[in-house]
């Protein structure tokens, strides 16, 4: 079961967090944001079965009937908010239900939670609704407000709720949680470095996004001269659904790229083909830069529909045009 502790390079409010929770101090909203896989829902559910938690000794024990029923989505004081099916929104018809349960006394007599996974869904109306209730807080209700966009919800909001900000942790933290959750080290080290540092995210990745990582920067960084650029893109362009993985795994190679330039972390081990390797190596920081903003230029092309074989296509030639500036 996770823990506390597992989170605390994660933020400062941790501990806070953890004692506030146990000794039934908390305050009635947070506001929890952060780039996605950081852990923000992971600790909301801590938060809530420390409250709940019936226990002997440290809290949340994990064992006891309320705290399985929390991690079994089974509580019934603990409520999810999320939008309707078919909907891409949290309407205001949702969040008057939700809010209706606040005013049902407790099935169990302590705490009730409202859990927003992505608050950000709300719509404006939605948000009033919900801002009425902020205002006035009823009894023994906490609400977990967790988003990757905290600019989407109202000022009036984000000021009545304790903000809690997580962050990705450095490489090596991040590397060491995924071998504790029980990664190998190779995989942990790639994973670690392509979700930079969203443990959450580095689960995500299975085996053939790592392959895929390997093939692409070893077709990418062989591209020498314009005549290696269209058998690249013909062999990625008609594969819609990894179009959009491709310009985020080539993002996540050059940022690397960049940073070995610079003097930090070496692209070995990391689950790049050599070729990538021997760019970083060789390329001076400015073919490296050079790089990087045509990526971000591929990325506009792609938002304004242009497609993806020439977005890709001036990436690459990008590439030969280093390579053609220096001897290797």
């Amino acid at each position: 079961m996770l823990a506390f502790e597992d989170f605390r390079g994660q933020s400062a409010h941790i501990g806070q967090l953890k004692h506030d929770f146990s000794a039934h101090t908390f305050v009635h909203a947070y506001l929890i944001s952060g780039p996605r896989g950081t852990g923000k829902k992971s600790v909301a559910r801590l938060c809530t079965m420390a409250a709940l938690c019936r226990g002997e000794g440290e809290k949340p024990c994990g064992q006891c009937g309320p705290c399985r029923r929390v991690l079994s989505d089974t509580h019934p004081d603990v409520h999810t908010i999320v939008q309707e099916k078919g909907k891409q929104t949290i309407g205001v018809g949702v969040l008057r239900d939700a809010l209706a349960e606040v005013g049902v006394k407790s099935f169990e007599g302590t705490t009730k939670a409202l859990i927003f996974p992505e608050a950000e869904r709300m719509t404006p109306a939605a948000q009033n609704c919900l801002l009425k209730t902020l205002e006035e807080p009823p009894q023994d209700t906490v609400f977990f407000l967790i988003t990757d966009q905290p600019g989407a919800l109202l000022p009036t909001i984000v000021s009545r709720c304790r903000v809690i900000r997580f962050h990705p942790l450095s490489a090596e933290e991040a590397e060491r949680r995924l071998i504790a959750l029980g990664e190998t080290p190779q995989a942990a080290r790639r994973k670690a470095r392509m979700a930079e540092g969203c443990v959450g995210q580095a689960l995500e990745i299975d085996e053939e996004r790592l392959q895929l990582l390997e093939e692409l920067t070893g077709d990418v960084f062989s591209v020498h001269c314009p005549g290696d650029v269209l058998p690249v893109v013909n062999k990625y362009k008609d594969d819609k659904e990894r179009q959009r993985q491709v310009m985020d795994l080539l993002e996540c190679a050059v940022r690397d790229v960049l940073v070995a330039q610079a003097g930090g972390q070496t692209l070995e081990g990391s689950g790049y083909a050599p070729q990538a390797e021997r760019y970083a190596k060789a390329a001076p920081l400015s073919g490296g830069l050079a790089l990087s903003a045509q990526i971000t230029k591929a990325r506009m092309m792609m938002a304004s529909n242009v497609a993806f074989a020439s977005a890709f296509e001036s990436v690459l030639m990008t590439i030969s045009e280093e390579y053609a500036k220096w001897p290797w």
